[in-house]
C-alpha cells in the first residue's frame, strides 16, 4: 500500500485534529498522502490537495473521518473508482463507520498491511425522465426520496415495477431504499429491516392516506418507476441531499447502480449482532442507517 487518501468533515474540529495526526503518522511510515481540498485546507496542507474523486486515481485506500453522512458521501463518490473506504467515527453516532477515532492509531499498522476485507454494498441510481429526456439524476447508498417540500399537502403518485403498476399512493412521499438504507428513513416510516447483503429495492410510502399501503420489496434487477401526478413543490432527495424539484408528469426511475460501495471491515461483518445491539437503543437509530 503506497498512497492513502484522507476525507474529513472539515466542520468538525475532532475530525480535523484526527486528520492532522493521521497525516503525521502516515508521513512517518513513508507513505504518500493526499487529501480532499476541504481536508487539505482544514489541516493546513494545501500541497496535498487533490480533487475528489477525479484526482484520486492510484489511491489504495480512502480513510474517512466524520460521521455516517460524511461516509455516505465519500463512499458514493469513491464507488466509480472501486476505491475501498474505511469509515472512522469522530462524532456522536456512527453506525456505518467501522471504528471509533480512538481505535484508528492502534489499528493503523494492521490496516496498512492489508489486514482487512472489503464488504460490497449495493447502491441505486435515480433518473428523472421529463418529456422523454433525462432531466437530472444521481446515485445513492441509502435511498432516493420523493416527497413534498415546505407545503403541508399530500403527493399523489403511481409506482410501477418494470411495466406493471403496483400502487397508487396519496402520501407525504415515497422512499426507494437499498438494504443498507432500510435502517434509515425507511425504518422510521414503518418499513422492514433488510440484510445489507441482499440485492433488492424497498418501496416505502411516507405517511400514506390509507390503512392498506405497505412497503414492498422487489428484486434488485427490476426498475422502480414513480410517476408524479400533482402540481406543487415536490423534491427528489438522494441520501438526504436535494437533487432538484419535480414537475407533474415527471417519472423517477430507480434501479440498481452499476457500481457498488466498497466498505473496509477489519473482521467479517456480523449484521445480526449489530441489529441486536442497535435495536436495544431504539431512540438512537431512527433515521440513521446502522448497516455497519
Amino acid at each position: 500500500m503506497d498512497v492513502i487518501g484522507i476525507v474529513c468533515n472539515a466542520a468538525k474540529p475532532a475530525a480535523v485534529e484526527v486528520a492532522r495526526t493521521l497525516v503525521r503518522e502516515l508521513d512517518a511510515r513513508g507513505l504518500r498522502v493526499v487529501l480532499t481540498p476541504e481536508a487539505a485546507a482544514a489541516v493546513g496542507a494545501p500541497d496535498r490537495s487533490r480533487p475528489f474523486p477525479g484526482g484520486w486515481h492510484g489511491v489504495d485506500l480512502a480513510i474517512v473521518l466524520g460521521g455516517d453522512g460524511t461516509l455516505l458521501r465519500a463512499a458514493k463518490a469513491a464507488s466509480p473508482l472501486g476505491l475501498p473506504v474505511l469509515g472512522v467515527n469522530t462524532g456522536h453516532l456512527g453506525f456505518l463507520t467501522e471504528m471509533e477515532a480512538s481505535e484508528l492509531l492502534p489499528s493503523l499498522d494492521g490496516i496498512l498491511s492489508g489486514d482487512w476485507q472489503v464488504e460490497e454494498r449495493m447502491m441505486l441510481r435515480a433518473r428523472v425522465m421529463r418529456g422523454g429526456q433525462e432531466a437530472m439524476g444521481g446515485e445513492a447508498l441509502n435511498d432516493a426520496v420523493i416527497a413534498r417540500g415546505t407545503l403541508a399537502r399530500m403527493v399523489h403518485f403511481t409506482a410501477r415495477v418494470g411495466a406493471i403498476p403496483v400502487a397508487d399512493y396519496a402520501a407525504d412521499g415515497v422512499i426507494i431504499a437499498t438494504p443498507t438504507g432500510s435502517t434509515a428513513y425507511s425504518l422510521s416510516a414503518g418499513g422492514p429491516i433488510l440484510h445489507p447483503g441482499l440485492s433488492v429495492l424497498l418501496i416505502t410510502p411516507i405517511c400514506p392516506h390509507t390503512f392498506n399501503a405497505r412497503s414492498l420489496v422487489v428484486p434488485g434487477g427490476e426498475a422502480v418507476t414513480v410517476e408524479l401526478h400533482d402540481p406543487g413543490e415536490v423534491l427528489l432527495q438522494l441520501d438526504g441531499q436535494t437533487a432538484g424539484p419535480l414537475l407533474p408528469g415527471d417519472e423517477v426511475v430507480v434501479e440498481r447502480a452499476p457500481q457498488v460501495a466498497r466498505l473496509v471491515r477489519r473482521s467479517p461483518f456480523r449484521f445480526y449482532d449489530v441489529l441486536r445491539r442497535k435495536l436495544a437503543e431504539p431512540q438512537r437509530i431512527i433515521g440513521t442507517s446502522f448497516g455497519g
